[in-house]
């Protein structure tokens, strides 16, 4: 179920139907997050630059699916309780 679950999150993804970008918040996270990339890129530490980056950008991938898991299962637990199946949908 993890699978598929996950294969969905990464279609809806592709799909264009989960953007983050069109959140404000996310857009002055990320906007916060390239002004720190940017002081420690001019410190001349490259390689730490670039594993900070990748790191962050790790952290919002799992973070992202993780609230997208969530999110599936309670949907279907409440359809599940509702006693509609997914007819109901």
């Amino acid at each position: 179920m993890t699978d598929y679950i996950n294969e969905l999150y990464v279609h809806e993804l592709e799909s264009g139907r989960l953007t983050f970008e069109s959140d404000p918040d996310y857009r002055d996270t990320l906007a916060k997050l390239n002004e720190q990339y940017e002081a420690v890129w001019q410190t001349g530490d490259h390689n730490l630059c670039e594993e900070l980056y990748s790191s962050c950008f790790d952290l919002v991938h799992f973070s992202s699916r993780s609230a997208f898991f969530h999110g599936m299962r309670l949907g279907m637990a409440l359809i599940c309780w509702g006693g509609t199946g997914l007819s109901g949908l």
